[in-house]
């Protein structure tokens, strides 16, 4: 039972008149269990036998005196909590002071009070259920710790540092992915396994929000020894102290590779398919491929240059050479005309944005709206002469107004079925003269800002 259910009091005396005085006054309280020993090495049995909240402990006794008794309880683990409470007739400042040496909690002189008696008692057997109480929920939090870490453990990556980011612990499932012994990594800094093609800014922000005391949490690419690489989704958390101080920084990481692979790889397959048709609506109009290249080129260009976010500039790439897919449904007769086309052929050519727009808009897919965005508004104008939906300036998506631009550009600096190539010159002089007509003025003053290099991919890809 525990002992903050049964409070059992252990009194050890030589003197077993005492034991009686002690014990009756003990009992009217009707709240202790009384047990006695008439020897020190009596009562350290009887402490085998049960759990007891006090021990009431005379000093002057044949064999083991009190204070010998006291310093072989309080060399027993089982037993050191046990607060103990000397009694002695002798109650001088030697005395009181060898006892507390000893580990006793308090001192009693006999012949004691009875009031005195009760009082110190209730005071001491409060202080021992309240420690009790706490060393239980302290056993039962490091309890459930253990069995937590061993959870996360079991299914987890899991690290720590100290605040300058040196590893100072490392699980097994760390060394198994990282190929690195748990020696190789301990005291190392943590980017022992950091990847070199990812960006020192991805780290600078990491290391700012945790260092501000905030939860970092995203995937991440690791490399391990063998320069093989990794990728996980990662949670690092900063450790704090009762001074809100923080004192290291943990991470546990879940292994993604496999899914970020096989995530990959269906990004990749999706590029392609959207390629391949971007170039099949090309071989209908008579043109290469490398129109599909250097429209997608240029887009990425201008889109990093404007300032879009990575994942959005790896959107339009890949989406922007389906922006002419809709070709696929015009009639020959009027999509390969060498001539001018007429006012009723012109509005059926037209029709081809809202085809492209129908061909991908029904998928939820983000790639493929994308697309059919692209598809929709890339001869919108930027004064709203455009069409199909006349939109203008800033309603009208930066996707469809990059793509416009690098639409436009490629097609007058070659050959089309209809027309001969222009001179460079012609070329940049014409969207010149578009800003703020058909094209966005911000994005004509970054296209001359970038033109070599956008003049160095028309070269590469010059067929």
């Amino acid at each position: 039972m525990s002992v903050i259910e049964e409070l059992n009091i252990l009194i050890i005396d030589d003197n077993t008149k005492n034991i009686q005085l002690a014990a009756n006054v003990l009992k009217s309280t009707n709240s202790y269990n009384i047990y006695f020993a008439t020897s020190g090495k009596k009562g350290i049995e009887q402490l085998s036998l049960r759990s007891h909240s006090l021990i009431l402990l005379d000093i002057n006794m044949p064999e083991l005196n009190g204070y010998e008794t006291a310093d072989i309880i309080k060399k027993n683990t089982l037993y050191k909590s046990i607060p103990i409470i000397f009694l002695s007739a002798n109650a001088n400042k030697e005395s009181i002071k060898e006892g507390f040496k000893h580990g006793g909690a308090d001192y009693i002189t006999k012949p004691f009070d009875e009031e005195e008696l009760l009082h110190r008692v209730q005071t001491h057997i409060d202080l021992f259920v309240i420690t009790q109480k706490l060393k239980d929920e302290v056993d039962e939090t490091k309890n459930l710790l253990e069995q937590y870490k061993i959870a996360v453990d079991a299914g987890s990556l899991v690290s720590k540092t100290n605040i300058y980011g040196t590893i100072t612990y490392v699980n097994d499932k760390f060394c198994e992915i990282s190929k690195y012994s748990r020696e190789e990594l301990l005291n190392q800094n943590h980017n022992i396994v950091r990847c070199p093609d990812i960006p020192k800014s991805f780290f600078k922000t990491l290391w700012n929000t945790i260092q501000n005391k905030k939860i970092w949490s995203g995937a991440v690419k690791n490399m391990a020894k063998d320069g093989s690489f990794y990728y996980v989704e990662a949670t690092i958390m900063p450790i704090l102290n009762s001074n809100n101080e923080i004192v290291e920084y943990i991470s546990i990481r879940n292994d993604v590779t496999k899914e970020t692979l096989l995530r990959d790889d269906i990004v990749a397959t999706q590029e392609e398919v959207l390629h391949t048709l971007g170039e099949l609506g090309e071989w209908r109009s008579k043109e290469t491929g490398d129109h599909v290249n250097r429209v997608s080129l240029f887009s990425e260009l201008l889109a990093r240059a404007y300032g879009c976010s990575e994942e959005n500039i790896q959107l339009l790439k890949t989406a922007s050479p389906m922006h002419d897919i809709g070709k696929v449904i015009i009639p020959d007769k009027i999509l390969l005309k060498p001539g001018k086309l007429t006012g009723e052929e012109f509005e059926i050519i037209k029709q081809h944005t809202v085809y492209g727009y129908d061909i991908f808009n029904k998928s939820k897919h983000e790639l493929l709206k994308t697309a059919a965005l692209i598809s929709h508004e890339h001869h919108e104008k930027w004064d709203g002469t455009g069409y199909p939906q006349g939109l203008s300036k800033e309603d009208i998506h930066i996707f469809g107004r990059i793509t416009s631009l690098a639409d436009v550009f490629d097609a007058l600096s070659h050959d089309r079925v209809y027309k001969k190539a222009w001179e460079i010159e012609d070329v940049v002089e014409y969207i010149k003269s578009e800003s703020s007509k058909s094209f966005d003025p911000k994005l004509v003053e970054l296209f001359l800002d970038h033109l070599d290099e956008i003049l160095k991919i028309k070269e590469e890809f010059n067929k």
